[in-house]
C-alpha cells in the first residue's frame, strides 16, 4: 500500500472525531456513513466508545481499527468500488482539474492500493490573465506560453503529491488549450487514436473522464473525444464515470452520485488545490470553495438517460432530420451569434461536422461544413430571437452512430450549456428538457 503515514494520521483522526462520545447523534431514521481505509461507505457503529490514541498506531493496526470501527451494510451510493488490483485512470484536461473534481476518489485509490495514472489534455498554457499579473507582463508570446504550461505542470505533480499520487504516474498530451473545441469540429482523428492507444496500452479498471455537460468548452469538448473513442472500443470491461468542475448542469446533477468525504480528505484537498498557485491568484475564493463542495461522479452506460440543456428545450431525431425546440434566453454579454454544431460519422465512417447560425426570424439558412466552410445543405428556423423550432436534415450521416449537438452562445470563458448525445435514429423519439415539467425518455 502507497498510503504515507501522514495519511494514515489524517484518516483516524476524523474515525476518533466521529466516534468519540458526544461528537456524534445517532437517530432511528439515518445513520452517518464514513469512508473506511479501502473507500467502502460503512454506516458508523452505534455503540459509543473510545478510542485509543493514534498518535503510535502502525498502518496495520490502523486498519484493523477502521475495520472494527465500521458496522451495518454498504452504502447505496454508486460509487468507484477500489482495491488493490483496480487501475485508475484520471483524464483532465488541464492541470488543477485533478485537485478541482477528483481529489477524494485519489485519495481513496491511494489508500486502496490501487494502481493509477492521470493524463493531462492540455498544459493550460493559454492561460493570459494570471500570466500577465504573475510576470507583469502584457505581450506574451510563444515561448511565454510555453514557460508557463512548464509551470503549471509543475503545479499538477505538486498537487498529485499532496493526494498521495506519484509524479511518474502521470502523464501531458500538451494538447493545444482552449482549442479542444476546435481541434473536435475540424479534424481530430489523430487525437481519437492517441487516446484510443493511451487506454489500449494501459488498460483501467475505472475511467475518469471530464462531462459532456460541463460549460467549458475544452471540458465537453474532450468529453465528446473520449465518448467517441469509447465507442471504437467493444468489449471493454472498465467502468466510465464522468465528473463535473463547470456549471450546474441538471443534465449531469440530477443523475450524478454525491462522493462522500472525510474531513481529513477535505483537508487534503485544500492542501492539493493550494498547489495550483498560479489559478489561486485571480480566484482565490471560487478555487478554495471547491474544497468544501462535494465531488459527483456520474456512471456512463451504454443506454441512459438524456436531458435536453440550456437553450435547447427538446430534440427529436427522425432518420433524416433532427427537430430541434429553441428557448433562448437574453445574454448581456456574448462573443459571438448563437451556432448551433452537430458532430457525428458520415456513411463513409469520416467524422464530420455542421455548423448553422441561428437568424432572428423565420427563414431558410445555410448548414455549413464547420472544418471547410463549404454549403452542404439548408435548414429550417420558424421562430424569433427568442424562441423558435429548427429543422434540420441529417442525410450527411450515418443513423448507426450517435450524434452530438451543441448550441454555442458563449459569454467570456463559458458555454450556456456542453454538448448534448443523441441516440441513434433507430426509433423515432424526443429527448425533453428538464427545465419543462415533463420526464426525459431514457435511450433504449
Amino acid at each position: 500500500m502507497r498510503a504515507c503515514q501522514g495519511h494514515w494520521m489524517a484518516l483516524l483522526i476524523s474515525v476518533r472525531d466521529f466516534l468519540l462520545p458526544g461528537r456524534t447523534r445517532l437517530t432511528p431514521h439515518r445513520r452517518p456513513t464514513i469512508s473506511c481505509c479501502y473507500g467502502r461507505k460503512r454506516s458508523i457503529v452505534t455503540s459509543r466508545r473510545s478510542i485509543p490514541c493514534i498518535c503510535n498506531l502502525t498502518p496495520d493496526t490502523a486498519n484493523s481499527l477502521c475495520s472494527r470501527a465500521f458496522s451495518g451494510q454498504a452504502a447505496t451510493v454508486m460509487t468507484p468500488a477500489l482495491n488493490s488490483a483496480s487501475r485508475l485512470m484520471l483524464i483532465a484536461p488541464h492541470p488543477d482539474d485533478e485537485a478541482l473534481a477528483c481529489s477524494i476518489i485519489l485519495q481513496q485509490a491511494v489508500r486502496a492500493g490501487a494502481t493509477i495514472r492521470v493524463v493531462y489534455a492540455t498544459d493550460g498554457d493559454d492561460n493570459p490573465w494570471p500570466q500577465r499579473v504573475l510576470e507583469r507582463k502584457w505581450r506574451l508570446n510563444a515561448a511565454d506560453r510555453k514557460r508557463w504550461g512548464k509551470l503549471r505542470r509543475a503545479e499538477a505533480l505538486a498537487a498529485l503529491r499532496a493526494l498521495g499520487v506519484r509524479a511518474s504516474d502521470a502523464r501531458f498530451l500538451a494538447l493545444p488549450d482552449q482549442g479542444l473545441t476546435n481541434l473536435l469540429k475540424c479534424d481530430c482523428r489523430s487525437t481519437l487514436e492517441r487516446f484510443a492507444a493511451i487506454i489500449r496500452d494501459w488498460p483501467p479498471t475505472h475511467l475518469l473522464v471530464p462531462s459532456i455537460a460541463d460549460t467549458h468548452p475544452d471540458h465537453s469538448a474532450l468529453a465528446v473525444m473520449l465518448r467517441l473513442v469509447l465507442a471504437e472500443l467493444p468489449g471493454s470491461q472498465m467502468s466510465v464515470w464522468s465528473y463535473a468542475v463547470h456549471g450546474e448542469s441538471p443534465a449531469f446533477s440530477a443523475r450524478a452520485q454525491q462522493h462522500r468525504q472525510l474531513e481529513a480528505e477535505t483537508a487534503i484537498k485544500l492542501r492539493a488545490i493550494r498547489c495550483h498557485k498560479t489559478q489561486i491568484k485571480l480566484s482565490r475564493r471560487r478555487f478554495l470553495a471547491y474544497a468544501a463542495r462535494p465531488e459527483r461522479l456520474l456512471k456512463l452506460r451504454a443506454r441512459e438517460t438524456t436531458i435536453a440543456d440550456g437553450s435547447i428545450r427538446s430534440i427529436s431525431r427522425q432518420p433524416h432530420t433532427l427537430r430541434l425546440d429553441l428557448r433562448l434566453s437574453v445574454k448581456p454579454i456574448r462573443a459571438a451569434e448563437p451556432t448551433l454544431y452537430l458532430l457525428s460519422r458520415d456513411v463513409e465512417e469520416a467524422l464530420r461536422c455542421l455548423s448553422v447560425q441561428l437568424p432572428v426570424r423565420s427563414c431558410r439558412i445555410e448548414l455549413r461544413d464547420a472544418a471547410t466552410e463549404r454549403r452542404v445543405g439548408v435548414a429550417r428556423y420558424r421562430g424569433n430571437a427568442f424562441a423558435g423550432e429548427l429543422t434540420i436534415p441529417i442525410d450527411i450521416f450515418s443513423s448507426a452512430p450517435a450524434l452530438f449537438v451543441k448550441l454555442e452562445r458563449r459569454s467570456w470563458f463559458f458555454d450556456e450549456a456542453g454538448w448534448l448525445e443523441i441516440p441513434a435514429a433507430i426509433h423515432p423519439r424526443q429527448i425533453i428538457s428538464s427545465n419543462i415539467a415533463q420526464p426525459s425518455l431514457a435511450i433504449r
